[in-house]
């Protein structure tokens, strides 16, 4: 009875072949692993010194973001306050200056940067592209730049504004002067302080 019920004595052995090869196989799996994983933290922290050297690069795509924010901001075509982009820019002239865009500028941009506003512009009677600087700050070579164009009509524009389109200007048919669209880039110069 005893005899029946016992294991035969080949299962009592340290294992069979078959075993042997699976624990071999589950060795060298983990193995495998380990040094995968050894390898693929290896590149991770060797990354960090190609990242590094672009940090610099972040804070200049932060700064160029602010800038585009704040010109987004104040580009208002429709509303007729004063320190919209369009509405400073189609009263500006060599006797007003945009004293409440200016002031909202200062308002929106952290107080840890600097700017320079200037608006490029294509001059029809010279056929060259002109800058009409609205400040004139010291800035460093090292400046980001964020732009908005804007579009007016010639009709908005005052009678000595420096974008205006000359009366005479016939080329373009089916536009009345009034109605001749002005193309204008405003350029928002960016630096840290």
């Amino acid at each position: 009875m005893w005899e029946g019920d016992l294991v035969p004595s080949s299962s009592l052995s340290c294992g069979n072949s078959r075993s042997k090869d699976r624990g071999q196989a589950f060795t060298l799996e983990g193995v495998i692993a380990g040094v995968l994983i050894l390898v693929v933290a290896y590149f991770l922290f060797q990354s960090t010194l190609i990242v590094s050297p672009l940090s610099g690069d972040i804070v200049d795509v932060q700064i160029r973001q602010y800038g585009l924010d704040a010109l987004n901001i104040l580009s208002n075509p429709q509303s007729d306050a004063n320190d919209t982009l369009e509405n400073s820019i189609a009263k500006l002239n060599s006797s007003v200056y945009p004293t409440e865009l200016l002031n909202s500028l200062d308002t929106i941009l952290p107080d840890n940067l600097e700017y320079n506003l200037e608006i490029a512009y294509f001059n029809i009677t010279t056929n060259q592209t002109g800058i009409y600087p609205i400040t004139n700050k010291s800035n460093p070579p090292d400046t980001v730049t964020a732009t908005k164009i804007i579009v007016l009509r010639n009709g908005q524009l005052v009678s000595d504004s420096p974008f205006k389109v000359p009366v005479n200007y016939t080329d373009i048919e089916s536009v009345s002067n009034s109605e001749f669209p002005v193309v204008l880039e405003v350029r928002l110069i960016l630096w840290r302080i």
